[in-house]
């Protein structure tokens, strides 16, 4: 069975300044592009992937839409559009004529509103991805998190994802309001979940998979196999693991000690993602 990675980026230093990385971080200061994505999941089940934006920018969308123009093994690019332009039904239309766009983004969490997706420029926007058929990601940390129930309610047919698992203090130890805010989110059907992301909210240099195991199964049985979906966050995910495959199988023993079935761990690392990103794959 092939596996599907839902979020990974590629950047590249010589073309694009990417101001929120760390200035002396040796690990994300450096270009990553599809030869070392091939090289890092040569080892796993993966064998196609979901492209997700770095920065709030339209020179990305034009890059990587061509860049991986003829890589099959990337299935999709989730984009970005500035929602609050009273003309971004015709930027969506205008993406929607590449076959491998899959969706949009936004970094929610850099607003320095964290009520920012309840503006009413914003819904608006929101209001057009819902009536063009275009997912949405949800970059979020925990004090996003109580404005996602009344735009889910407001946007039933827009189906939303949120990254990361809303990135929990698992270093501090602190659960919440995260759980309990998370668990409004997750009454929406149109709502799901990238298992991804949270080992880099652990302790990078001596997280376990205890320190994972309790925010993975919650998950799991909250959102249940049908609305969560793989995610490794390659290469982000370097800064707390020596390689994509540790985080991989990280992401499965996790799933596999939460009771997942073979059917389940299927739906987690391939189907939620194609049903929800609308990939097209390779036979």
């Amino acid at each position: 069975m092939s596996y599907v990675d839902s979020h990974h980026h590629f950047w590249d230093l010589e073309k694009f300044q990417y101001d929120g990385f760390p200035p002396k971080d040796t690990v994300l200061r450096q270009t990553y592009l599809f030869p070392d994505l091939k090289a890092a999941i040569a080892d796993t089940p993966v064998k196609h992937t979901v492209f997700v934006q770095v920065f709030h920018g339209y020179e990305e969308n034009a890059w990587i839409l061509k860049l991986v123009e003829d890589v099959p093994t990337v299935a999709g690019v989730v984009a970005w559009v500035d929602l609050t332009d009273p003309k971004v039904g015709d930027l969506i239309d205008n993406l929607k004529t590449h076959s491998k766009f899959c969706g949009i983004r936004h970094i929610i969490h850099d607003e320095a509103d964290h009520n920012w997706i309840l503006r009413e420029d914003v819904r608006r926007g929101l209001g057009v991805l819902e009536e063009k058929g275009v997912t949405f990601d949800l970059l979020l940390r925990p004090p996003n998190l109580p404005a996602i129930p009344a735009i889910a309610k407001e946007f039933p047919k827009l189906k939303f994802v949120i990254d990361h698992i809303a990135k929990p203090l698992i270093k501090d130890g602190v659960v919440q309001p995260w759980k309990d805010d998370i668990t409004k989110c997750a009454v929406f059907p149109n709502v799901y979940v990238k298992l991804s992301g949270f080992v880099t909210e652990a302790n990078h240099a001596s997280w376990t998979m205890s320190d994972l195991q309790d925010y993975a199964t919650y998950i799991i049985g909250l959102f249940g196999a049908e609305r969560t979906m793989y995610g490794s966050d390659w290469p982000v995910c370097l800064l707390a693991a020596d390689s994509y495959a540790k985080v991989y199988q990280a992401y499965h023993d996790l799933a596999v000690a939460a009771g997942c079935s073979d059917a389940d761990l299927r739906r987690i690392f391939r189907d939620t993602a194609v049903d929800f990103y609308g990939l097209k794959l390779p036979s």
